[in-house]
């Protein structure tokens, strides 16, 4: 029963990590790096780095974040079938289906999108480590990646979104009327 706690909350921990990441990496606009680093905030150069190639950082989020699910199920399908026998194989798979879905999709990811103002600088440091020790998979998917996708220059933010956030600004009461014209 050890090993299966182990199993479950091992891939439950470390998948809830990268899903925070990944959504707090994927929901900072690139104006709020760029006011971190007027600010002078360390960290905000490596969120600078990790934003504009946002390549690496998700390949060691994603290669992580299966290498946990795969080993995760498989680790407490075994250990469920020695503790609980066979007949609980299924029962066991959906429940972890479910836990995986609930706690290590969902809730982080909110919890990323909703937090990622906080959570930027942080989360800059530790994806850092991630890109580090999957380096191997990083490097794997930059060959992939290269291969399959054409290279092309994509703008941080076009001349209508920078209209768009000005009226929304507006409206949400950050500019004066007569700012907004």
């Amino acid at each position: 029963m050890g090993l299966l706690l182990l199993f479950l909350f091992t891939a439950l921990g470390i998948s809830f990590l990268c899903s925070v990441l990944e959504a707090v990496l994927l929901s900072i606009p690139m104006s709020f790096v760029s006011m971190l680093e007027k600010e002078g905030r360390s960290g905000a150069p490596l969120l600078k780095k990790y934003k504009q190639n946002i390549d690496k950082p998700i390949s060691a989020i994603l290669s992580l974040n299966t290498i946990a699910h795969t080993v995760g199920a498989t680790g407490v399908g075994v250990q469920s079938e020695k503790v609980f026998g066979e007949a609980y194989f299924a029962i066991t798979s959906a429940v972890l289906t479910m836990l995986i879905l609930v706690l290590s999709e969902i809730l982080p990811k909110t919890i990323g999108a909703t937090y990622w103002r906080g959570l930027a600088i942080p989360a800059a440091r530790v994806i850092h480590v991630l890109v580090i020790l999957t380096y191997p998979f990083v490097l794997m998917s930059e060959v992939i990646t290269r291969v399959f996708s054409k290279k092309k220059q994509v703008l941080s933010v076009s001349r209508e979104e920078v209209s768009a956030m000005v009226t929304v600004g507006a409206e949400e009461g950050v500019f004066e009327k007569k700012e907004n014209r």
